[in-house]
């Protein structure tokens, strides 16, 4: 248990430092009177955003898998199967959301695309996949007889 918290502080300890780094960065090429291109900023905000939406609701899919992968001995409640309901209405909460921030971040891109930032567009359009994934099993899930 030590040994998980004291990595869990080291991985705080270097987010916090990581972002004290880009800050600093950031100073500087202000100061510098760079200018700070758009387009990447708001890619890399979406990819965080659309990254714990899409991460947060393949765990609850994994864990609604399990649900219906267990034995066949063990019953199924009505509250299993309410548990179930409200995982997948928690999954569609969470990727409902992230395709809304694609599509926006690839209108807000798209407006304001230069010729050298073409990548960052086919990274939004890139995005659909998980989501996509993530909504295709769970129509298939609904499939799946829950047992009684």
């Amino acid at each position: 248990m030590k040994c998980i918290t004291s990595i869990l502080l080291i991985i705080q300890i270097l987010v916090i430092a990581g972002s004290f780094t880009s800050s600093v960065l950031a100073q500087e090429i202000q100061q510098n009177s760079i200018p700070v291109t758009l387009i990447p900023a708001v890619t890399q905000n979406i990819l965080t955003i659309v990254s714990l939406l899409i991460g947060t609701s393949s765990f609850v899919l994994g864990l609604r898998i399990q649900n219906l992968a267990k034995p066949a001995s063990s019953t199924a409640s009505p509250s299993l199967i309410l548990i179930n309901r409200y995982m997948d209405i928690l999954i569609l909460a969470l990727v409902i959301p992230s395709i809304a921030i694609i599509i926006f971040g690839i209108i807000l891109v798209g407006i304001q695309l230069e010729p050298g930032d073409l990548a960052y567009l086919l990274l939004l359009f890139a995005l659909f996949i998980p989501a996509g994934v993530i909504l295709f099993l769970i129509r298939n899930l609904r499939r799946i007889p829950e047992k009684p």
